[in-house]
């Protein structure tokens, strides 16, 4: 299986056809606020504090805006694709808004070519390939430079278990848009399962795609640790922790191949810290306590084991390493 995508990057279109807030009027968020409790319908207020609210990553609030500014206005092509879209956004928190974004896509909208292809997503999202290629490929004649309808194409074909035709699409939305950090991405775990080592070549793509993407270095270091190699993976989680150094998932696998290497004192620091970040992390825990143990401290390695399974009753690991400790 590969790792389910978490779409964070999709572009909004919004109307440009209001007219601009000029400096002179409210720009933070509190001033629209104030403004629009004395003119509620006016559009370039709302449009302006959906945009804050989005750039702030407050979608639930600029939902609000965005229905308001369709209930004004529900001919306004914009303003339904935009409240669909984001809709689709805030669907992986919420499964209701996938239900709730296309009912507002019709084949009476679907002239306007943003739609067909938000419709494609959705149908993506539930599992209907079929109906979501038939948008994808009624969509592409007239965008046929568009990488994120062959990047839904990709995934569509990938799901289908036809890893050939993903490929090719995934192939073609990076040479449509070469810094497609997902398309990068969908192309290393196919190779990666294929057993080629061109996963790797993708994988550093991604990187240098967007190297501000935790993501990016992760998955470069995971595919490296389980080629069996340790020293560029290392590197990839150090990457991590010069942006976040107190990223749990770099920090306990720079721990596990601390203790694969036979660092126990290294692997200890590692999961301690872990630990210290999350009380209730059984493996860490676990893992803490093989280091005790192949450090020669089995008191401190029997406390770990104790501690892994009190959180978790059936880390059957945990049970047998207690049976067999001296």
């Amino acid at each position: 299986m590969f790792r389910l995508l978490i779409f964070s990057s999709i572009i909004f279109l919004f109307s440009c056809s209001e007219r601009n807030i000029s400096s002179n009027e409210p720009s933070s968020i509190a001033d629209l606020s104030k403004a629009l409790l004395e003119q509620p319908n006016d559009t370039a207020l709302l449009i302006e504090r959906r945009n804050r609210f989005i750039e702030s990553g407050e979608l639930e609030k600029a939902i609000i805006d965005q229905q308001q500014l369709f209930a004004i206005d529900t001919s306004n092509l914009n303003y339904r694709y935009d409240l669909a879209d984001l809709y689709f956004e805030l669907y992986p928190s919420n499964p209701i808004y996938i239900s709730k974004s296309l009912a507002l896509i019709s084949d009476n909208y679907t002239i306007f070519p943003p739609m067909l292809l938000l419709r494609a997503k959705l149908y993506y999202v539930l599992q209907n390939y079929s109906q979501s290629l038939k948008d994808i490929n009624t969509y592409l004649p007239s965008y046929p430079f568009d990488a994120v309808a062959y990047f839904f194409k990709g995934l569509n074909y990938k799901d289908m278990g036809d890893l050939e035709m993903a490929q090719s699409q995934f192939q073609t939305a990076v040479e449509q848009d070469p810094n497609y950090v997902e398309s990068y991405e969908q192309l290393a775990f196919i190779y990666s399962f294929k057993g080629d080592s061109l996963a790797k070549y993708y994988f550093k793509n991604a990187l240098i795609a967007d190297s501000s993407l935790l993501s990016s270095w992760y998955n470069l270091g995971m595919y490296c640790q389980n080629q069996g190699d340790f020293y560029n993976a290392k590197q990839s989680y150090y990457g991590m922790l010069r942006r976040d150094s107190l990223n749990k998932d770099a920090n306990y696998n720079l721990g596990y191949i601390s203790l694969v290497e036979g660092n126990y004192e290294s692997a200890i620091q590692f999961f301690s810290f872990v630990i210290s970040q999350n009380r209730a992390y059984a493996s860490a825990f676990f893992s803490r306590g093989l280091a005790y143990k192949f450090a020669g401290n089995n008191d401190f390695a029997r406390k770990d084991f104790e501690m892994a399974l009190e959180l978790s009753p059936e880390f059957k690991e945990a049970k047998d390493e207690l049976q067999y400790l001296p």
